[in-house]
């Protein structure tokens, strides 16, 4: 494109009345805000009230990506969560108990195989959560699951061949309240399977449960001391019952 047509463009643009959305990120280069009308489900699906796109378009669709993959993440993963644990992402961790959060953020810079437990009340789960919350913000595909979640996607993958793989679909899981639902044998193993991808590195894994790891481990039977192998940290949480303290200010 020659440059008079170019600018005769970047004219009509700065003519136009536009309508921002303050719901979609800015301008990565410039911080212009986003216009109206867009959804940013891909890359491509956004435009900024700027020039940046067409003075410097490939440093512009690359920093873009950056952002979406970012903002996207972040959203997937908000979604995943049961509403009412959606409050935890705002809520802060740093004057949680200090070895907890140290592994933590060890486990946000390093990944691996980390098992929390105590028991119920504690804040496991709002530790889990704003532990990936990090990792879905730095644009990592990040998801939240229950056991029973978990099982039951399992279950839709070993029954229909065409169902889309999770360990193909995330870098980052949070697999919540381990022990709480019935181990058959095949759930036992596609737990250890699990667990297994996990130490190989294909994702990142976080547990939480009201039981140590090694009663966890015992209902695996053979798999037992294997699952132990894996787990890399283990760390209780200790302290009161936060939900029966939540209820009383009520």
């Amino acid at each position: 494109m020659d440059r008079s047509k170019l600018e005769e463009i970047l004219k009509s643009l700065k003519a136009r009345g536009v309508e921002h959305d303050p719901g979609l990120p800015p301008c990565p280069l410039c911080g212009a805000p986003a216009l109206r009308g867009y959804d940013f489900r891909a890359p491509h699906r956004i435009e900024h009230n700027c020039e940046c796109a067409y003075r410097e378009p490939e440093r512009y669709m690359a920093e873009v990506g950056r952002v979406w993959r970012r903002w996207h993440w972040s959203r997937v993963y908000r979604e995943s969560l049961p509403p009412r644990y959606r409050e935890y992402l705002e809520k802060p961790w740093e004057g949680r108990q200090k070895e907890v959060v140290e592994v933590l953020r060890s486990w946000q810079e390093e990944g691996g195989v980390v098992y929390l437990f105590g028991p119920p009340g504690t804040g496991k789960t709002h530790l889990a959560v704003r532990a990936a919350w990090g990792k879905a913000q730095e644009g990592r595909r990040a998801l939240f699951l229950s056991e029973w979640e978990f099982y039951e996607r399992a279950r839709l993958e070993a029954v229909g061949p065409e169902a889309p793989r999770l360990l193909d679909q995330v870098d980052v899981l949070v697999l919540d309240d381990l022990g709480k639902a019935r181990l058959t044998p095949f759930a036992a193993e596609v737990l250890f399977g699990l667990v297994e991808a996990a130490h190989r590195k294909s994702l990142d894994l976080l547990l939480t449960s009201n039981y140590p790891p090694e009663e966890t481990a015992r209902r695996l039977g053979e798999n037992a001391e294997a699952l132990l192998s894996r787990v890399e940290r283990a760390v209780e949480v200790r302290g009161p019952d936060r939900r029966r303290k939540e209820v009383a200010v009520r």
